[in-house]
C-alpha cells in the first residue's frame, strides 16, 4: 500500500507528464496568444521583435539544442564505453559528494554565524542589523563620487521649528515610562510631518499623512488596552553607550545618503513629464492621478498588502472562530426600516401638548454603557460629525482625480467617522452603524480593482490602462469618468473595510473576551476600568442585561 510518505512512480510522473502533454497541445496555438501579449511585450524598454510562434526559423538557440539533443544521443549510443571512462575516474573526484560537502559547509558556517550574532534578545537582533546597514551604506557611502555643489540646511524658519518639536518628541517618547505617553509623543512626529507636507505644498500627502496617523494612534489605543499601562524593565538596560552610538550612525548614514540622492542624478527628473501624463490621463491632480493610474500596478499591490494585514490581525484575535457579522442590539437584526427604529423619548418638554412625543433613535448602542460612564461630548461630537465626515469621504474619492482626496483619503475619512461610532457606543454602537461582514466590503474592492485591471487587458492588451468617457451635463458642465475611478473606489472600500475589520479585531473582540471573564493583564488600561469596556474605557453591561430598544407598533 502506498503512503503519502512514498509516492508511486506514477504519481511522480504525473507533473512532468501533465507538462508535457500541455506543451505538446499547446504549441500549435502559440500564434493566436501572440496578438494579445505582443502589445504588451512592445511597451518593455529598448524595444524587441520576438513573437510566440511555433517556428522562428533557423537560430543560434535552434542550433545549440541541435548540439546538446546530438551529443545526448551520442552517448547513449555509447553508454558502455562512457561507462567505462566512468570507472576509470579517480574515487576523489566525485560531484556528488564534493556538492554534499559544499552544502554541509555553507550550513555549518550559517550555524555558527547565526549563533554568533543571534543569541540574545530584539535589541541585540535589531542591533545587529543596524551595524550591517551602516557597514554597509556607509562604506558605498564613502567610496560615493557624486555629492551635491551646494547643501541647503532649511528653506524657512519654520522647518526648524518643526523639526526641534519632532526631534524632541522622539526623544521623549524614547524615555518614556508610560505607554500611551510614548504612543502619542510618536504621534507628534507624523503630525510634524503633516506641517512640513502642508508648508510646501503638498496638501494631498498632507491629508493622507493626518490621517493614517490618527488611524495609527487610534490602533495604538486599541492595542493598548490589553498591555500594562507601564513600561516594565525587569533588568537594567545594558550597553546604553553602544546602543546611542549605533543610532547616532544610523542618523548620520540615512542623512549622508540623502545629501548624496540629491547630487546623484544625472538625467532629467520624470517627474518633468507627470503634469502631460496627468492630463493625458484626464485629471489635474498628479498625485492621485500617478495612483491610480501611472502606477496603478504599485497601488493594486498596496491594496493587497491591505488586505493581507487585514487577515493577519484578524487571525491572532478570533482563535476559535470568526463570526460572520458584528454584535447587534436584540431586536435590531429584524426591526431596519426607519419607523421601527423610533423610540418613544418621554420628554414633555419636546411637545407643546405636554405628552411624550415619537424621535429618530441614533446611537442606540450609547445605552449598553453604563449612564455615570457615557460622554455626552463624545456622544454630542459624533452625531453632528458622523455623516458630514461620511458625506466628505466620498467627496475626497470622486475629487480626487482633479483636487486633494482620492480613494484612500475618503477611506481612511470614512474608517475613522466609524472610529467615533465605537468610541461613543462600543462595539453595539459598531453593530449598529456598519451590520454587515468587513471581508464582503474588502473583497468587493478587491474585485472592483482587480476586475479593472482584467477588464482593460481584453480590450486593450494592456492591464489597467484607462479608458474616459466624456459628456456636457446642463448646470455641472463637463465631466469626463474614467475607469481609472472604478479602481479608486475599489480602493476605497479596501480601506473601509480594513479599518473595520480592525475596529472589529482590536475593539469588538477585546471587549468580548472581558466581557467573557478573559481578563486583560494586571495593571492594564483595561484593567483599570473593569472587566468589560468599550474603546473608550466605559464599562459595558453584561451579555442578556442590555436594555432593548423600545419601539413603536
Amino acid at each position: 500500500m502506498q503512503t503519502a510518505l512514498h509516492p508511486s512512480r506514477w504519481d511522480i510522473l504525473i507533473a512532468p507528464g501533465l507538462l508535457a502533454v500541455a506543451t505538446i497541445a499547446l504549441g500549435p496555438l502559440a500564434g493566436r496568444l501572440d496578438p494579445l501579449l505582443a502589445p504588451y511585450a512592445d511597451t518593455v524598454p529598448g524595444g524587441g521583435h520576438a513573437h510566440l510562434a511555433l517556428w522562428h526559423g533557423f537560430e543560434p538557440a535552434l542550433g545549440i539544442t541541435a548540439v546538446v539533443l546530438t551529443l545526448g544521443a551520442v552517448m547513449f549510443w555509447k553508454r558502455r564505453g562512457v561507462a567505462v571512462l566512468q570507472e576509470r575516474v579517480p574515487g576523489a573526484v566525485d560531484a556528488g559528494r564534493g556538492y554534499g560537502l559544499l552544502v554541509r559547509s555553507v550550513d555549518r558556517t550559517a550555524a555558527r554565524l547565526t549563533h554568533f550574532a543571534q543569541r540574545g534578545g530584539l535589541p541585540q537582533y535589531l542591533g545587529t542589523i543596524l551595524v550591517v546597514f551602516v557597514l554597509a551604506l556607509g562604506f558605498a557611502s564613502l567610496v560615493n563620487r557624486t555629492w551635491p555643489d551646494s547643501v541647503v540646511l532649511w528653506d524657512y524658519p519654520g522647518q526648524v521649528i518643526i523639526a526641534v518639536i519632532m526631534g524632541v518628541a522622539a526623544i521623549a517618547a524614547s524615555r518614556s515610562g508610560q505607554r500611551m505617553t510614548s504612543v502619542l509623543l510618536a504621534g507628534v512626529t507624523g503630525y510634524g510631518l503633516v506641517a512640513l507636507f502642508a508648508f510646501h505644498g503638498a496638501p494631498d500627502l498632507a491629508l493622507t499623512q493626518a490621517l493614517v496617523e490618527t488611524m495609527t494612534l487610534v490602533v495604538f489605543v486599541l492595542v493598548l488596552r490589553r498591555l500594562p499601562a507601564r513600561v516594565t524593565r525587569p533588568n537594567a538596560p545594558l550597553h546604553r553607550r553602544r546602543r546611542a552610538l549605533i543610532g547616532v550612525l544610523v542618523g548620520a548614514t540615512m542623512g549622508t545618503i540623502a545629501m548624496i540622492a540629491l547630487g546623484a542624478r544625472q538625467a532629467p527628473s520624470i517627474a518633468l513629464e507627470l503634469p502631460r501624463l496627468t492630463l493625458e490621463a484626464h485629471g489635474t491632480n498628479i498625485v492621485n492621478v500617478a495612483l491610480v493610474d501611472i502606477r496603478a500596478w504599485d497601488t493594486m499591490g498596496e491594496v493587497s498588502v491591505l488586505i493581507v494585514v487585514a487577515t493577519g490581525v484578524a487571525s491572532l484575535l478570533f482563535v476559535s472562530g470568526r463570526t460572520e457579522t458584528l454584535p447587534r442590539l436584540k431586536g435590531s437584526r429584524t426591526q431596519r426600516s426607519p419607523r421601527n427604529r423610533r423610540r418613544v423619548v418621554a420628554d414633555p418638554q419636546a411637545s407643546s401638548a405636554g405628552h411624550a412625543v415619537t424621535r429618530q433613535s441614533w446611537l442606540l448602542a450609547g445605552r449598553t454603557i453604563k449612564p455615570e460612564d457615557r460622554s455626552i461630548l463624545i456622544e454630542v461630537i459624533v452625531r453632528l460629525l458622523f455623516h458630514p465626515a461620511i458625506v466628505v469621504s466620498v467627496f475626497l474619492l470622486f475629487a480626487g482625480h482633479n483636487a486633494p482626496g482620492g480613494g484612500f483619503a475618503g477611506g481612511l475619512l470614512a474608517g475613522l467617522a466609524l472610529v467615533a461610532r465605537y468610541l461613543a457606543g462600543g462595539r453595539y454602537e459598531l453593530g449598529e452603524a456598519a451590520p454587515i461582514d468587513p471581508g464582503k466590503i474588502l473583497g468587493l474592492g478587491v474585485i472592483l480593482a482587480v476586475g479593472t485591471a482584467v477588464a482593460s487587458l481584453f480590450v486593450t492588451g494592456i492591464p489597467l490602462q484607462s479608458a474616459y468617457a466624456s459628456v456636457d451635463v446642463p448646470v455641472l458642465g463637463h465631466l469626463s469618468f474614467g475607469t481609472s475611478t472604478v479602481f479608486d473606489i475599489g480602493v476605497y472600500l479596501v480601506v473601509i473595510g480594513l479599518a473595520l475589520d480592525i475596529l472589529r479585531s482590536l475593539g469588538s473582540e477585546i471587549d468580548r473576551q472581558s466581557e467573557a471573564g478573559e481578563a486583560p493583564p494586571a495593571g492594564s488600561d483595561a484593567s483599570a476600568t473593569g472587566s468589560g469596556s468599550d474603546a473608550a474605557g466605559a464599562p459595558v453591561s453584561e451579555p442578556g442585561a442590555e436594555p432593548v430598544p423600545e419601539v413603536v407598533p
